[in-house]
Order: C-alpha cells, then sequence, then structure tokens
C-alpha cells in the first residue's frame, strides 16, 4: 500500500507543469532612477542632485559564448556638479547560462578622481589593464547582482557568500537578506526585501562598492527599486523613477 501511495504520489508530481524561474536578465529591460547623496542634506530629507540608469541591451558573442550586456550609469546634475561630480559609466558582459562575469569596462569619474579599467576573462585568467592573473571559479560581477540577487532566495536573516571582481581586485562579500521594508520611491510605495553586505557580523556599508539593495514588484517582475551605493566618501542613494519594458513571460 506505501508503495501505491508513492508511486501515485510521484505520477501527480510529474504530471505538473515545471514553475519557470524568473528571469534575472531581459534584454530590452531598463531601469531609471533619482539620484541623491546622503552626506549632503539640507533641511531633514535627501535632494535630488542626479540620475542613473540601469539597463540590460542585446545578447553578444564574447569568445564564442553568448553574453547579456549590463550597463549602468551615474551622473549628477549641475547642481550636483557643484557639490560633488560623479560621471560614471560601468558596462558587463556576463555568461547567459552561469551569470558569471565574462567582461567588465569601466570609465569613473568621482569629484576629481578618475579611473579607467577593462577586464576580460578567459577560463580562468583575467586581464586587466594588460595585467594578466589567475582567477577562482565562480567569479561574478558586483554591478550584475543588483540583477542576480533577486532570484538567489535568500531566507531573512540568512546570508550567502560571492566571489567578486571589479577593476581588477578580486574580494569575498557575504550578502544578508535583512527582511522587507517600506521603500518609498518616485515609481511608488513597496514592500521590498532588502540585500546588504555583512562586515564582521553585521550590516553595513563599509566598503567602497558595496551596495544596499531593496527588491519591489512591477507587473510580476522583481525590480531593483532602491540601490544604496559606497563611495569614497560616502553613500550615493538611487530611487526608481521608472521602469520600461518590464515583461511577464
Amino acid at each position: 500500500m506505501k508503495k501505491v501511495i508513492i508511486l501515485l504520489f510521484m505520477s501527480f508530481l510529474l504530471g505538473q507543469e515545471p514553475v519557470e524561474k524568473e528571469r534575472s536578465f531581459v534584454p530590452g529591460e531598463q531601469y531609471k532612477y533619482n539620484l541623491f547623496v546622503d552626506f549632503i542634506k539640507i533641511g531633514p530629507n535627501l535632494i535630488k542632485l542626479g540620475s542613473a540608469t540601469l539597463s540590460t541591451k542585446k545578447i553578444e558573442t564574447i569568445n564564442g559564448r553568448e553574453a547579456y550586456h549590463l550597463n549602468f550609469s551615474v551622473k549628477t546634475s549641475k547642481v550636483g556638479d557643484a557639490l560633488y561630480k560623479i560621471r560614471d559609466t560601468i558596462d558587463v558582459w556576463i555568461d547567459t547560462e552561469s551569470l558569471q562575469l565574462m567582461k567588465q569596462v569601466k570609465k569613473l569619474r568621482e569629484k576629481n578622481v578618475r579611473r579607467q579599467s577593462t577586464t576580460i576573462i578567459t577560463g580562468s585568467t583575467a586581464i586587466t589593464d594588460g595585467k594578466e592573473y589567475t582567477i577562482p571559479e565562480n567569479v561574478f560581477d558586483p554591478y550584475a547582482l543588483i540583477m542576480i540577487l533577486k532570484n538567489e532566495d535568500i531566507a531573512e536573516k540568512k546570508s550567502k557568500k560571492f566571489t567578486i571582481l571589479d577593476g581588477g581586485k578580486i574580494r569575498q562579500i557575504e550578502i544578508q537578506n535583512i527582511g522587507v521594508k517600506t521603500i518609498r520611491t518616485p515609481a511608488g510605495k513597496f514592500d521590498a526585501y532588502t540585500y546588504k553586505p555583512l562586515h564582521n557580523g553585521k550590516s553595513v556599508l563599509k566598503n567602497k562598492g558595496d551596495m544596499q539593495i531593496s527588491y519591489g514588484i512591477i507587473n510580476n517582475r522583481t525590480v531593483p527599486v532602491k540601490i544604496s551605493l559606497k563611495l569614497s566618501n560616502g553613500v550615493i542613494v538611487l530611487k526608481l523613477k521608472k521602469s520600461s519594458n518590464i515583461v511577464n513571460e
């Protein structure tokens, strides 16, 4: 009798339609954000000092493999320029299957500091601005993690470690789901779950490049509605203004 019940249960499971997991990247998706800087305040609230865009371009071929092309750009306004000028453009190509980093091009200007770097990965070898070095397995791009993390299903108060490569520097980060927050943005109010880096067991933005990301739902798609990014002298806060080409496939 027990075997019959097990067989019936397995037959039931096999008869179910598989639930397709939401894709992290959909070519043509674009998110536009208002930019605030939390170390520059006028009165009790932050003021808008610029804009940012996160978009997935068409699929391209890198070394014979298909890759998603992700573009992340941040630009301060004229008012923002006077206080803390930012002109950052980051292009990332990641494997469509493994979501691991294949190529990264960074062009940064933050205040009076300008930096550029190009990293290309082939197998276990990376080359950054002509310097060749060996990398570990499963290396991700920190900016691509904005999209990748939304499908990681990290339980509340739990964390997961990732190895990231950014501008030729490899480090391991630990990301914790700190729970649901009410996030207000120009695109609306969201009950958003939030991921934040851990340092010595505490959820803080400590290192340059650390990000706190809050995810809400728009048209059945998980969307990064708020991004806080640690810079050299403070944190920029991006709040979703508009999303386009949000699809439900």
